[in-house]
């Protein structure tokens, strides 16, 4: 990773309600635009990077041109997977949830098929999806088996984040949170 894109990672948080936001936009606007200025040099990864901080700034159309492209330069199916996630979430946080979905549910077919390693991740996203589209019992159910995998790993940050998710879609059935 370059030192631009560790800058954009180091810019971009999770709040409460689990979506990215950028720490310090403009500072985060001026990297993407010099990234996007030199995008024909740059790596599958670095694109995708790119993308997710335009998705953190809350430009979501630029967001999903940016990644759009980048899935179109995925050579490995882990770099299909994320692309797809990040796509999801651009199209989500936008509040275009039906087009988000099939963003998601290709990349669990593309985890469970060449990756499993990954699927959490994107069982995770297609989760909080779900919570955004008012499915909340379907959502609790997929965050439920996200949980167990996470468990398994072992990975406390990652535990923690899908509890998280885990309790908003149970206070949306109006199930009581661990």
């Amino acid at each position: 990773m370059s030192a631009v894109q560790h800058q954009i990672a180091e810019l971009i948080a999770t709040g409460n309600d689990g979506r990215m936001y950028a720490t310090e936009p403009e500072k985060l606007r001026r990297l993407v635009e010099y990234e996007l200025a030199r995008e024909a040099g740059l790596a599958q990864p670095e694109l995708r990077q790119t993308g997710v901080g335009l998705v953190a700034l809350g430009d979501h159309r630029g967001a999903r041109k940016v990644l759009g492209r980048a899935l179109s330069r995925a050579t490995t199916p882990r770099q299909t997977v994320a692309t797809l996630i990040n796509l999801g979430d651009a199209h989500r946080y936008g509040g275009d949830l039906a087009g988000a979905e099939p963003h998601y549910t290709r990349a669990i077919e593309t985890a469970k098929s060449s990756c499993p390693e990954v699927l959490h991740f994107a069982m995770q996203h297609y989760g909080k999806h779900l919570i955004d589209a008012r499915k909340p019992k379907l959502a609790a159910e997929v965050l439920q088996e996200v949980l167990k995998v996470r468990t398994k790993i072992g990975d406390q940050a990652l535990i923690a984040s899908t509890q998280e998710a885990l309790n908003l879609a149970r206070a949306a059935v109006g199930q009581r949170t661990v």
